[in-house]
């Protein structure tokens, strides 16, 4: 017999087939927050996202959400996002002052949801791909978290012509930027399938905004790649990411909102770097 897990699993990968829309998530909103930082549609936009489904009752609670909070910390450099989808008796106003004296950082929001009828809250995690995919959905956190380091690495270097499709089949109308990135490493992967997005590079290629925001996301990428920790990496300074922010942030006013969008999720992640730049 089939665990609850094993089956709740199934169905959501069922139906969760990718589609070339922006994944909807909803009570993303000022009502709904609880702490952590602000979180939206557009920010868990081409992300990996783990969805932390928690009711608060009892003190083992309180132990979990610590060790989601090292998780948020250890991957959150990365395309990847953690929502706390809390709820429970304990009431919203007495959640957020324990998760706030808990200094949990990453997004908490009462009930959030993936905007798909198919989609059910009920405890555990979740975990959902950059195209929209939920690839896991149980109470094995460990499990989770190597789902979430797997997709990561998916996205990062797809293996196969049809993994490379499927991520820039995606992005096309809706990380146009991190698309034209994409089919050029394609064609460096594989030059006779990627012939196939001959016409959408050139359309791209063609679009300013779409180039500059293009760039914009492999400066975003370069600032993900580097390792605090290494004191003999190349210095990345914060006066450069300052100066990459200036330089692009006009993009957030693009007349093609999926640019717009995708400039503001960067220049967010580099404002983050900035900071903690100007902390070592």
């Amino acid at each position: 017999m089939k665990s609850r897990a094993t089956t709740l699993g199934a169905a959501l990968l069922m139906c969760a087939a990718a589609a070339s829309t922006p994944v909807e998530w909803e009570n993303l909103d000022e009502a709904h927050h609880l702490a952590g930082r602000m979180a939206s549609s557009g920010y868990l936009r081409g992300k990996v996202v783990l969805v932390d489904c928690r009711d608060y009752g009892d003190k083992s609670c309180v132990a979990a959400v610590r060790g989601m909070e090292d998780a948020w910390q250890t991957f959150k450099m990365k395309p990847f996002a953690m929502v706390g989808s809390h709820t429970g008796a304990a009431g919203a106003d007495r959640i957020s002052r324990i998760a706030k004296g808990l200094k949990l950082t990453y997004p908490i929001y009462r009930d959030v949801a993936m905007a798909r009828p198919e989609w059910r809250r009920e405890g555990g995690v979740a975990v959902v791909d950059s195209t929209g995919r939920v690839l896991y959905r149980g109470d094995d956190h460990r499990r989770a978290f190597g789902v979430v380091a797997d997709a990561l690495m998916a996205m990062r270097s797809p293996q196969t012509p049809r993994e490379w499709r499927r991520y820039i089949d995606f992005d096309l109308d809706v990380l146009p930027g991190r698309a034209l990135l994409e089919i050029g490493e394609y064609r460096k992967a594989f030059p006779a399938e990627a012939a196939e997005y001959d016409g959408a590079l050139a359309r791209l290629e063609a679009d300013e905004d779409v180039r500059r925001v293009s760039r914009l996301e492999e400066l975003t990428l370069q600032a993900k790649d580097y390792d605090f920790a290494d004191k003999g990496a190349k210095r990345l300074s914060d006066e450069k990411v300052k100066l990459a922010i200036d330089a692009f942030s006009d993009l957030k006013a693009s007349r093609n909102p999926a640019v717009a969008q995708e400039a503001k999720n960067c220049l967010a992640e580099l404002i983050w770097t900035a900071a903690r730049l100007g902390d070592n």
